[in-house]
């Protein structure tokens, strides 16, 4: 008479269980892994898509710099420093600057924090933070960058001014490159 085995064995079972919790183990860590990677893609999304919204901003504030339809002589630049540049629009066509409306709207480089930020009236709208490089430049109609000194440019070199150049270089929040962005922006003519 022969025996058939019909079932498994003790052993069998507990090499079978063993087998079974190395694979869920090794699933465990694919998972964990792609989920680190997704985190840490999601972050530099996050971070490219701040840097391009402030860069969005930005050409926004500087296109209507100097709208004037009124003709009252509205300065499109009150204000341009290394660091900050103050950008005006007669907005509401009423031939007055409302200080707290959008119709003056500045845009700073702070140091500390490390930030870009865009003030308007009393209100400071952070846009990009923290910022490992915030830089303004400004340009006369042949191209020639105006070098802002300590206490920025005068009347004369702002009404000079037909472009204006904003380098910006935002961390993402957990390391990696920074995205950068550059806008060179021009001024309008015409109100």
């Amino acid at each position: 008479m022969s025996r058939t085995s019909c079932g498994a064995t003790l052993v069998e079972l507990l090499i079978g269980a063993a087998l079974a919790l190395l694979v869920l183990g090794a699933c465990a860590g694919v998972l964990a892994a792609a989920g680190r990677l997704l985190a840490a893609l999601g972050a530099r999304a996050e971070v490219e898509d701040t840097a391009e919204l402030a860069m969005e901003a930005f050409r926004f504030d500087v296109r209507r710099a100097g709208f004037d339809p009124a003709g009252a002589g509205i300065e499109a630049l009150p204000t341009a420093a290394a660091d900050r540049v103050t950008l005006a629009a007669d907005l509401d066509a009423d031939g007055v600057l409302d200080a707290s409306s959008e119709e003056i709207a500045q845009w700073v480089c702070a140091t500390s924090p490390s930030r870009l930020s865009r003030l308007i009236g009393a209100q400071s709208l952070p846009v990009a933070a923290p910022v490992e490089r915030c830089e303004l430049h400004y340009l006369d109609g042949a191209g020639v960058d105006l070098p802002a000194g300590a206490g920025g440019l005068s009347a004369a070199d702002r009404a000079r001014v037909r472009r204006i150049v904003l380098e910006l270089a935002v961390e993402p929040a957990h390391g990696g490159a920074a995205a950068v962005r550059h806008a060179e922006v021009a001024l309008r003519t015409q109100p």
